[in-house]
């Protein structure tokens, strides 16, 4: 059989050099972030995980570019340009959280990068993310809750609309991501029904049962929806599903309407926050709590224990009987 004369195959080329200690084939991180994108892309990542990785990539880049780290061959570039990269987020005055969102991004670049080959090494090795102090961000008390789930008009298709938001944002914990993907029939009213999360964040589909008063208003709004063409189940009055952005502008004009936007910012995130609470001071055990939340891991409910379980209350006592 007749041999081309050159070998055309890009990754044996990297390889083989890689082998015999040749350094791989030159590529900048613009280019290899378009190729990590793609990759993302076709490995089927979230779109929100998408637009995370290039919105950090980007920054990434221009931070790359000021610290004068060598972006036009990422094969140049080390973990003391990391540092560097560090260094320039604190002087620019970035919070912890996002220069270590930025280092877990720039990680799994990396890591891509050294799969591909396109590096013999990941700079970020060596590397730990930044020390911050855990928090969990404020919440509403239940009379704050009362006051925004009393405020929409339900003799009107949007403000009844708006109450099942709300009350499922209450009442579920659930992420404003996955109640927008909300379908028609992701909700049963069979027993004492449920929501069945078909597009969660960590891609494990979960059942959140229904509260009696989520059931009534649920049920009220899908009559008064009717059959329409989308089977969104959140819809504007044009039938048409309605955004998460839409949501948030929603939520806050509650907030100001209502008065608890100047004590607690009103948003999808304090509601999941506010629900995690409630389950935590009421006694439910955090593993039942991570199956109804979506939580991948418990070290975020392990916060809510800490600080609002019950069990410091009563361990507290114990021991002091009768002194």
């Amino acid at each position: 059989m007749k041999r081309r004369k050159a070998v055309t195959n890009a990754n044996a080329l990297n390889v083989i050099g890689t082998i015999a200690g040749k350094t791989p084939q030159k590529i900048s991180f613009r280019k290899a972030s378009v190729d990590f994108l793609k990759h993302c892309r076709i490995k089927g990542l979230a779109p929100d995980s998408v637009k995370f990785y290039e919105k950090e990539l980007k920054q990434i880049g221009r931070s790359f570019a000021e610290v004068e780290a060598p972006i036009s061959d990422i094969t140049k570039i080390e973990t003391l340009h990391i540092e560097k990269f560090i260094e320039h987020q604190q002087s620019l005055g970035r919070a912890v959280s996002t220069i270590n969102s930025r280092l877990r991004a720039g990680r799994t670049f990396f890591n891509f990068c050294l799969r591909k080959k396109y590096i013999t090494a990941n700079p970020f090795d060596g590397i730990q993310q930044l020390k911050t102090r855990h928090k969990i961000g404020a919440t509403f008390t239940k009379r704050q809750l009362k006051r925004l789930i009393e405020t929409p008009d339900i003799t009107t298709f949007s403000g009844l609309r708006n109450l099942s938001i709300i009350l499922t944002f209450a009442h579920t914990g659930i992420r404003l991501s996955e109640l927008t993907s909300l379908r028609v029939q992701d909700v049963s009213f069979e027993g004492k029904g449920a929501i069945n999360v078909q597009r969660a964040k960590n891609r494990y589909a979960r059942r959140i049962p229904l509260t009696r008063r989520l059931r009534t208003v649920l049920r009220a709004y899908m009559e008064e929806r009717g059959a329409i063409e989308t089977d969104a189940l959140f819809v504007t009055v044009e039938e048409q599903p309605i955004s998460g952005r839409s949501i948030q502008s929603m939520l806050k004009h509650y907030g100001e309407v209502t008065g608890v936007g100047e004590e607690v910012a009103v948003s999808p995130h304090a509601f999941r926050r506010t629900f995690c609470r409630l389950k935590v001071e009421a006694g439910t055990n955090i593993f039942v709590l991570q199956r109804l939340t979506g939580h991948s891991s418990l070290e975020i409910l392990k916060r809510y224990v800490q600080i609002y379980g019950k069990d410091l209350e009563e361990a507290i006592e114990k021991g002091f009987e009768g002194i």
